[in-house]
C-alpha cells in the first residue's frame, strides 16, 4: 500500500462564494441532497476557507471553473478569474461559454484566454438540447470551432461525460462519441468526467485507445471505483487516470484518502493525484 503523500492537483473543483446559494437553479438542489453536502452549498466558501480545505487535504493546486447552467451563472468567467488571480499558485482556471451561440461564444473564448488567461476549457453537452428529450453529443458541428480552437490555444477541454445530476437527457454523455471527436482532432487534449459512469468501460477503451484522450474522476470517489476502473487506475491505465473532487461537492481530504486507501503503488497513486493533470494541464510541478 503506498504510503508517500504527493501534493494533488485536483482536475475539477469550483470556488463557491456564500453569494452563489442564491444563484443555484432548483433543479440541483436534489443532487445536493443525494450527496448529503446541501449545507455546504448553502452556506459557501471565502476563498481562504477553500485553501485551507486544500491544504488541510493535501491538495496543492486547484482547477477551479466556471459554472454556468442554461442561461443561469453560478460563478461566471470575471468571478473566477478574479479568484485564479488572487492565488495564482494554488489554482488554474477553467472557463466555460455557452456554444448554442457561436459567435459571442468564440468571442468570449478567445476573451477567456488572451485577457484573462484560462488555462482549460470546460463543456456540459446535455445543457445544449431542447431541455428536455434531446441534446447534442459532443460530435455535433456545434463544438467543433471550439475544439479548434483548443488546439490553437494549446489548452485542454474537460467534457462533462456519463449521467446527469439534472433532470436531463444523458444520452450526449456516453463516452463512446468522444472516439470521434478523438480521431478528428488528435492533438486535443481531451479530458472524459465523472469516470463516464455508468459506461464506465467505454471511457477507459477510449483512454486506452487514443493517446489524447484521459479519464477523469471528478464526483465520483475511488471508493466507489468498480473493480475494473481501480484495476485500469493502477495497472494499464494509470497514466490516463485524473483525479478530480467537483468540490464542494466532495471534500479534498477524504476525496484524496479514498486514492490512497486503493493500495495502488507509489507510482501510480502520483499519477492519479499528481502527475498526469500536471502534464495535460502544463502545470510546472
Amino acid at each position: 500500500m503506498s504510503t508517500e503523500r504527493v501534493g494533488a492537483i485536483d482536475a475539477w473543483m469550483s470556488i463557491m462564494s456564500p453569494e452563489t446559494a442564491e444563484r443555484w437553479p432548483d433543479s440541483f438542489w436534489h443532487i445536493f441532497n443525494k450527496y448529503g453536502v446541501a449545507e455546504r452549498f448553502r452556506k459557501g466558501f471565502t476563498l481562504d476557507e477553500v485553501i485551507e480545505e486544500m491544504d488541510d487535504g493535501g491538495v496543492d493546486i486547484g482547477v477551479a471553473s466556471s459554472f454556468k447552467f442554461l442561461d443561469t451563472w453560478v460563478v461566471d468567467n470575471d468571478e473566477n478569474a478574479n479568484y485564479v488571480a488572487q492565488a495564482p499558485d494554488r489554482f488554474i482556471g477553467a472557463f466555460t461559454v455557452d456554444i448554442r451561440d457561436t459567435m459571442p461564444a468564440m468571442h468570449e473564448f478567445r476573451r477567456c484566454v488572451e485577457e484573462l488567461g484560462y488555462k482549460a476549457f470546460r463543456l456540459e453537452p446535455y445543457q445544449y438540447g431542447d431541455g428536455r428529450t434531446t441534446a447534442p453529443p459532443p460530435t455535433d458541428r456545434m463544438y467543433w470551432p471550439f475544439y479548434v480552437a483548443c488546439v490553437e490555444y494549446d489548452i485542454p477541454i474537460c467534457i462533462q461525460i456519463g449521467h446527469t445530476g439534472p433532470l436531463l437527457p444523458s444520452e450526449c454523455g456516453r463516452p463512446i462519441h468522444l472516439d470521434q471527436v478523438a480521431l478528428n482532432f488528435p492533438d486535443l487534449r481531451i479530458l472524459g468526467t465523472h469516470v463516464g459512469n455508468p459506461w464506465e468501460e467505454e471511457m477507459m477503451i477510449l483512454a486506452w485507445k487514443h493517446p489524447n484522450v484521459y479519464v477523469e474522476s471528478s464526483a465520483r470517489p475511488a471508493r466507489h471505483w468498480p473493480d475494473s476502473v481501480k484495476k485500469f487506475s493502477g495497472g494499464h491505465g494509470q497514466d490516463k487516470m485524473i483525479w478530480g473532487t467537483d468540490y464542494p461537492l466532495l471534500p479534498f481530504k477524504r476525496t484524496v484518502d479514498d486514492v490512497y486507501d486503493c493500495g495502488f503503488s507509489e507510482d501510480a497513486t502520483r499519477k492519479i493525484l499528481r502527475d498526469n493533470a500536471a502534464k495535460v494541464f502544463k502545470i510546472d510541478v
